[in-house]
């Protein structure tokens, strides 16, 4: 399925590394805790927007480099490492597109944080969108995971599961 390519590998881990730091800006932006719900001092702590923003900027500029990365790696695409590229890239396309969203959204609500308006219609109308980005990124990245996995079942067998990269 995919060669053995250490480049083409390489830049998989990298991708999969900022689907880590994404997920986990979004779960701080969105998932509930006790700690956001109770408003209580010492015990509360306020979403930390700025960093997030900071974090999600880096994103964008390490996708656009990935992209540029892959467009270098570039092969024939008839040959197995050849529509690899093209869906990393494709998947990678997509998810530049989420992190841009969410880093418009994130943005959006650090203004409202510090007294700027950002109501709840355009707020729901921007989640929408992020969802719909999420949904295409998410078919993507399963397509990706399934060719990684032949790969890992059909060529490389010894490969310990500490060693697979899914995406």
């Amino acid at each position: 399925m995919i060669p053995n390519n250490d480049e083409t590998l390489l830049l998989a881990r990298r991708v999969n590394d900022m689907l880590k730091s994404y997920m986990a800006v979004q779960d701080a932006l969105f998932k509930p805790s006790l700690r956001k719900i109770l408003r209580i001092p010492g015990i509360y702590r306020p979403v930390d927007y700025e960093g997030n923003l900071r974090t999600l900027s880096a994103l964008l500029k390490d996708l656009a480099a990935i992209k540029t990365a892959i467009r270098h790696e570039d092969r024939d695409a008839a040959n197995p490492e050849g529509k690899f590229l093209g869906v990393l890239r494709g998947y990678v396309s997509l998810m530049f597109s989420a992190v841009e969203k969410l880093s418009c959204i994130c943005g959006r609500l650090h203004e409202r944080s510090r007294g700027g308006t950002y109501g709840k219609e355009e707020y729901r109308g921007d989640m929408t969108e992020l969802r719909e980005i999420q949904k295409k990124h998410l078919a993507s990245g399963v397509v990706l995971n399934e060719m990684i996995r032949k790969f890992m079942k059909h060529d490389a067998p010894s490969m310990r599961k500490d060693e697979r990269n899914d995406v």
